[in-house]
């Protein structure tokens, strides 16, 4: 459906897309993920037609758009700042491009589609209200209802989650998902939230510094993360990643030279003894650990804990550094406690640090849930 092919996009002295390549598919949604700044917005742009790549191609629907005006791209977009117009009720802003010399309805065929675009987001209430009389969850329903009235071949969404509060987020999440198969859309997600990401995305692409790090299923990446860039971002916690050194065959911590690292030979192909250049990655769904003794086990110590309601994440310190792992409320560790933790050796990842590009090795066993 969208096809970015070697996409760049400066803006003065700064760089905002590089070489992009994205190919999002019918019917799916594809979501562009990473941090403020990373290139979200302006990927979402060149989409829409509203910047024009320095060099690349953009294709729509197998036509290409690379030269064309935004308003013949027949997309939807849907910016953070939602963009409501504040002189017009609900109805007419939504009504606002089906009245447009483009996109020209007739009235009936307009007020069938609010009529069945506010039912599906319950907002028939609001039609007739102006959007400063309206709460935040209101003004992205309206919004959104504006973008899906359209039935355009494809849906840009940039962090349209990202003013509500955390209840509102939760269940407009589910109702989006609801939409999508309702409408059959084909979706352009961007946002810095994971929780979105796991929740929406049937692809994920993970974006960082204007480049595409790495695209996939979440499971496809949880089981082979590229970069350390993708270790970072992925998880909630993220992925374990400490500063280690090859002793021989094994890795020892540069923190803390009490910390050594058990992993197989094969891993350690392509490195060498004695420089400081890896990072050792474990997820923290594949690290054990016991308030107890155990063998083959590393002591250490909680040196922080974070409460997320159903559950929490303790850190164990390795110097300036430390390993999370997520337990249940009533795990019996407190701050300052000694306790002893493993990992599983078949499922260690290793970084260079400069490039930061994963060592290639495949894990066996299946990828972290």
């Amino acid at each position: 459906m969208l096809q970015l092919q070697h996409v760049s996009k400066s803006f003065k002295e700064t760089a905002a897309v590089k070489d992009m390549n994205i190919d999002v598919k019918k019917s799916e949604v594809f979501v562009l993920f990473g941090p403020t700044g990373a290139g979200k917005t302006t990927t979402l742009r060149l989409a829409a037609g509203l910047e024009t790549p320095d060099r690349g191609s953009i294709f729509l629907a197998g036509e290409d758009v690379t030269e064309k005006e935004s308003w013949k791209r027949n997309v939807a977009i849907m910016f953070e700042g939602l963009n409501l117009f504040p002189i017009y009720t609900v109805y007419d802003n939504i009504a606002f491009a089906l009245r447009s010399e483009i996109y020209r309805q007739p009235e009936e065929e307009i007020k069938r589609r609010i009529e069945k675009v506010s039912r599906d987001l319950h907002i028939q209430h609001l039609l007739e209200r102006k959007p400063g009389t309206l709460s935040g969850g209101e003004i992205q329903r309206a919004a959104l209802a504006r973008s899906l009235v359209r039935h355009p071949f494809l849906y840009l969404l940039d962090e349209p989650l990202s003013n509500l509060d955390l209840k509102l987020r939760e269940e407009l999440r589910v109702e989006l998902k609801e939409l999508h198969k309702h409408y059959d859309a084909t979706i352009l997600f961007a946002t810095h939230d994971y929780t979105t990401v796991v929740s929406m995305a049937d692809r994920i692409g993970v974006i960082y510094d204007g480049r595409l790090q790495q695209v996939g299923t979440q499971d496809e990446i949880f089981e082979s993360p590229e970069t350390v860039v993708v270790a970072r971002f992925m998880g909630s916690p993220a992925m374990n990643l400490l500063s280690v050194q090859r002793d021989g065959q094994q890795l020892v911590s540069t923190q803390d030279p009490h910390f050594a690292f058990q992993v197989f030979e094969r891993d350690l192909h392509g490195t060498e003894s004695g420089t400081g250049d890896l990072w050792f990655g474990i997820w923290p769904e594949d690290v054990d650990v016991s308030l107890q003794p155990k063998d083959g086990f590393l002591q250490g110590k909680i040196v922080g804990q974070e409460f997320r309601g159903m559950d929490r994440v303790i850190s164990i310190g390795i110097g300036e550094e430390s390993v999370k792992k997520v337990v249940g409320p009533s795990f019996p560790a407190h701050y300052g406690d000694d306790c002893w933790f493993s990992y599983q050796q078949e499922r260690v990842y290793l970084f260079k640090k400069g490039s930061g590009l994963r060592i290639n090795f495949k894990p066996t066993a299946s990828p972290a849930s």
